[in-house]
């Protein structure tokens, strides 16, 4: 499923679902992570499976597909929505678009037409998240630059990578040389053991030449003689933490 576009369909046509299905796999590009009858269902599986795109009718039982759009509305991470639906008037997709549907197509449709609809749908998003990781980047290298890890020691990179990694996941912290470590060094080709020795000389030089107040709006009572220099985990935690509360006053 690596690299493949997660998809979720929503139908109560199970017929319809199992030729969407294969015809969607064929294409090898797309992976179909569930295939529902109706919007309860749909909305487990968009909060568990966190799908890319989300196929569906409007004609939805328990939930049916407006209802479906406004749950979702509420969710952190939602996915792109394509509406396959007979129900096609003007005043349904009028009510579809207020929703944020990224395309309404009318049932029958052309499959290859769908799977074009479907890489646009999903590029939108790509397009999102890469420009959320750049934002996240600058912001990391920033912050990194202004407690005093300097950019030529191999550590650097380490360290900027695991802050990121834990924004986007804070549990590695709580894994930090089970999980941490070892993708930072598959993301650089070295060993968790390099990462940890190389993140720990950086946080020593970042110590030994950083300017003290900024130190401490970091990292608050371990910048004293008595608490010593933040452990790797907490050097990483508290940045990475100080940054998710940042975005979620911006948001």
């Amino acid at each position: 499923m690596e690299n493949k576009i997660t998809v979720l369909l929503a139908d109560a046509n199970e017929e319809f679902r199992t030729m969407l299905k294969e015809s969607i796999e064929k294409s090898g590009e797309f992976a179909v992570v569930g295939s529902v009858g109706d919007g309860a269902s749909a909305l487990r599986l968009v909060e568990e499976k966190k799908p890319r795109l989300l196929l569906m009718d409007l004609l939805l039982p328990e939930l049916d597909g407006f209802g479906l759009l406004d749950r979702m509305a509420a969710l952190p991470q939602k996915p792109k929505t394509i509406l396959l639906t007979a129900a096609y008037r003007s005043e349904i997709v009028a009510r579809a678009m207020e929703r944020d549907v990224s395309f309404f197509m009318p049932k029958p449709c052309e499959m290859g037409s769908l799977l074009e609809r479907m890489r646009q749908a999903a590029g939108a998003e790509a397009a999102v998240e890469e420009d959320e990781l750049h934002a996240l980047q600058r912001q990391v290298t920033a912050v990194i630059h202004e407690v005093g890890v300097p950019a030529h020691i191999k550590g650097y990179q380490y360290v900027r990578e695991a802050i990121i990694i834990a924004v986007q996941d804070m549990d590695v912290i709580n894994a930090v040389t089970k999980v941490l470590y070892p993708e930072v060094a598959r993301r650089y080709n070295t060993t968790p053991s390099r990462v940890e020795r190389a993140v720990r000389h950086a946080i020593e030089v970042a110590w030994d030449r950083g300017d003290l107040e900024t130190l401490q709006r970091y990292f608050g009572y371990t910048v004293s003689n008595t608490k010593g220099k933040p452990t790797n985990s907490e050097f990483v935690a508290m940045i990475a933490d100080k940054i998710r509360l940042e975005g979620k006053r911006r948001a």
